[in-house]
């Protein structure tokens, strides 16, 4: 309805003053009352299979209120790594809403006897609920959001008025997470300023796409000894033993750029 999003204003207001958890997992569940999706929910990292942890080492999980059993159920089964909503997060960094009836239908791209174990299922009284995907330093595929478990009102018109407030809500409680460090790894790239060359990123940028020396040579038409000059001199900036590391680390940087068309 329009005008409703004017609610969360006071709320965004109050979670970018504050640094403390307690008080941004309050906040997040304010906002979740007022939109009608009253279980918040905070991913850190898709890529490790336990839950976000905040610096006292309980999981957001649990201070957001969910269920122990539930809890431990999500990171016995490693259930982070087979997610379908981490699949819509890796390529996209809108909001979106998804229905707990149709994510049951996609954990078979998951394989194996863990898909059994997806959580958030009807049978669970998950109804579903509203995704804000939140790219983080490095590569890091994150996410916040909040669920339900009955759809009182259609996740369509949730997500229509309160979209662009919601998504200020994710990234400034992600920046609360990454301030607080507890589950970030070091940063390996100084400053993201490694000096590398055009012409070597060019070549980086071939060796993640998976062509041989040979065969960039051919691309950039320049001599496979000029192509193993410029990967010698990215792996040197880069601090790194060999090729293959060069270019995982300069894509988990950003300094490549898209690989994936």
């Amino acid at each position: 309805m329009p005008g409703e999003s004017g609610e969360l204003g006071p709320m965004l207001k109050a979670l970018e003053r504050t640094r403390d958890t307690q008080e941004a997992v309050a906040i997040a569940k304010q906002i979740g009352a007022v939109i009608g999706l009253p279980y918040p929910s905070c991913i850190a990292d898709y890529s490790d299979p336990l839950l976000t942890r905040a610096p006292d080492g309980r999981t957001y999980a649990e201070l957001f209120g969910w269920a122990a059993d539930f809890r431990e159920d999500w990171e016995r089964n490693r259930l982070n790594l087979i997610s379908p909503i981490a699949n819509v997060c890796r390529y996209s960094n809108k909001p979106f809403i998804w229905r707990a009836k149709d994510m049951v239908a996609m954990t078979p791209l998951a394989g194996g006897a863990r898909g059994k174990h997806w959580h958030l299922t009807p049978e669970r009284q998950i109804a579903g609920g509203l995704t804000i995907p939140v790219h983080l330093p490095l590569g890091r595929v994150a996410s916040f959001g909040w669920v339900a478990r009955t759809e009182d009102r259609p996740f369509e018109d949730v997500l229509a008025d309160y979209s662009t407030q919601l998504r200020m809500a994710a990234i400034l409680f992600m920046d609360i997470v990454v301030a607080q460090g507890a589950d970030m790894p070091p940063v390996t790239v100084g400053a993201g300023d490694t000096g590398l060359s055009e012409r070597e990123v060019e070549c980086l940028s071939w060796v993640a796409l998976g062509k041989t020396d040979s065969e960039i040579a051919t691309i950039i038409d320049r001599s496979v000894p000029t192509v193993r000059f410029h990967l010698e001199n990215a792996m040197k900036k880069l601090n790194v033993h060999n090729r293959t590391q060069a270019a995982a680390l300069a894509a988990q940087a950003g300094i490549l750029g898209p690989l994936v068309q």
